[in-house]
């Protein structure tokens, strides 16, 4: 069954002043279909289930001081609850995290309560009431891990969560090291403590920001960096730039048709349908075109590294022709049995075009066809982009569904069509899927 459709309101705001209507009596925001006295541009999508709130930029030219003060409305008990609850959600939670280093390896909590119950997480927590972020990380990882830390800066600041979601948290997180492992776990928060390198880290937190950081603390360790190995064509230099939009493409039921015995030889490769239209179409809107491909015929060594050269050769020649560049093809040549970096979903190959191409999770896309592809993107912390036949996706549903990536499509085209509209407005492109992909709902 399709989620059923929600009930529309607009909520619109400028420098704390909230717009709304009485209703016999009761203060509510207007809805979809109630034309505003004056003009908005989109701000967001707040969705609460059954309501889906769809915020407003208001296009004015003075301050609204006969709107109602967003701090005065939770005094008031004539403003519908929906209000009260869609403002409090906009409030900006703030957390206090570190990433704790050891060489190449980070420190990572598994928690027992919380957000991150079952799933580990770097150490760190929400700050207490005047604190500091300084003073909040460090209390908070004394009282989770009962070690004391040293900082050795700030890494950066975030705020989670895709557009869409409804609730923001600002993220102060840091570099720091221990000066001793004599831990002592608090049990009501923490079952567990280890070391991982920074792609099986990714694999294992939710945390948005905490992903983010981690790819952060990548770029800039050394050790990190070095340690990392992935195969690579070999298409382009190292260090082209930072920060670049990027597409990452599986190869095999994306761009290319699978075979049951493997791509072996450059004959047997068969562009799909469209494939190189949207390829182009990514490429026209100023996305680099990054490959991504796990290799099994060369894992169980059915495919030499030199004859898999030869097919991506003759690729990257048609796709030459064609106008389309593609940044970088990066491989895993290890087998399903692997415990490798490279191999999807961990996401090694990723983080190596973070490292030589500039690639960076919030402005990144992963686009795949099976279940793994969906994973990698998400544990490298961006968008997703799940394309196959329906008859394929109605096979892999229950696997995808929980990871709720943002664009579902038959084909890379229709993929990259969707792409474009979501990244040009992606509060427009939300308010689109009011019913979600029924290959993955049903």
């Amino acid at each position: 069954m399709g989620r059923k459709l929600s009930r529309d309101h607009v909520f619109v705001e400028t420098d704390g002043q909230v717009y709304l209507v009485r209703d016999r009596g009761t203060l509510r925001f207007p809805r979809v279909r109630e034309t505003l006295p004056f003009p908005t541009e989109p701000n967001g999508v707040m969705d609460f289930g059954d309501d889906r709130v769809l915020r407003q930029k208001p296009l004015l030219d003075h301050h609204p001081e006969e709107w109602f003060g967003r701090d005065a409305i939770f005094e008031r008990s004539d403003v519908d609850p929906l209000v009260k609850r869609a403002i409090y959600t906009t409030m900006i939670r703030c957390v206090s995290e570190v990433i704790l280093s050891k060489g190449p390896r980070v420190l990572m909590v598994k928690a027992v309560r919380g957000f991150s119950k079952g799933h580990w997480n770097v150490p760190g927590g929400f700050m207490d009431y005047g604190e500091s972020p300084e003073v909040g990380v460090e209390r908070e990882a004394e009282e989770e891990i009962g070690v004391d830390i040293v900082l050795d800066g700030l890494l950066n600041v975030y705020v989670s969560g895709f557009p869409g979601k409804p609730a923001y948290t600002l993220g102060f997180v840091y570099k720091g090291h221990l000066d001793s492992e004599a831990f002592h776990l608090k049990p009501d928060e923490i079952e567990d403590v280890a070391w991982f390198t920074v792609d099986k880290a990714l694999t294992l937190t939710r945390n948005p920001f905490a992903k983010w950081a981690l790819v952060d603390f990548f770029l800039q360790s050394g050790e990190a960096r070095a340690a990392l190995k992935v195969k690579r064509h070999g298409s382009a230099p190292h260090a082209t730039g930072s920060d670049r939009p990027t597409v990452f493409l599986d190869r095999d039921g994306v761009i290319n048709r699978g075979r049951a015995g493997y791509v072996r030889t450059p004959d047997q490769f068969e562009f799909l349908a469209g494939a190189m239209d949207g390829m182009r179409l990514l490429q026209d809107r100023g996305w680099q075109l990054v490959i991504v491909t796990n290799q099994d015929a060369a894992g169980w060594k059915l495919l030499p590294e030199p004859q898999l050269a030869r097919v991506h050769d003759r690729m990257l020649e048609s796709l030459d022709k064609a106008g389309v560049h593609v940044a970088e093809i990066y491989h895993c040549p290890h087998n399903v049995l692997s415990d490798c970096a490279c191999r999807k979903p961990r996401p090694g190959m990723l983080l190596a075009a973070a490292r030589d191409l500039g690639a960076r999770p919030r402005g990144a896309w992963m686009v795949g066809d099976k279940p793994s592809d969906v994973e990698t993107g998400r544990a490298f912390g961006c968008r997703t982009a799940w394309v196959g036949p329906k008859a394929w996706r109605k096979r892999f549903a229950a696997e995808v569904r929980p990871l709720s990536p943002e664009v579902v499509a038959d084909g890379l085209l229709e993929a990259a069509r969707a792409i474009v509209r979501y990244s040009e407005d992606p509060v427009v492109e939300a308010s689109r899927k009011s019913v979600a992909d029924p290959t993955i709902t049903s």
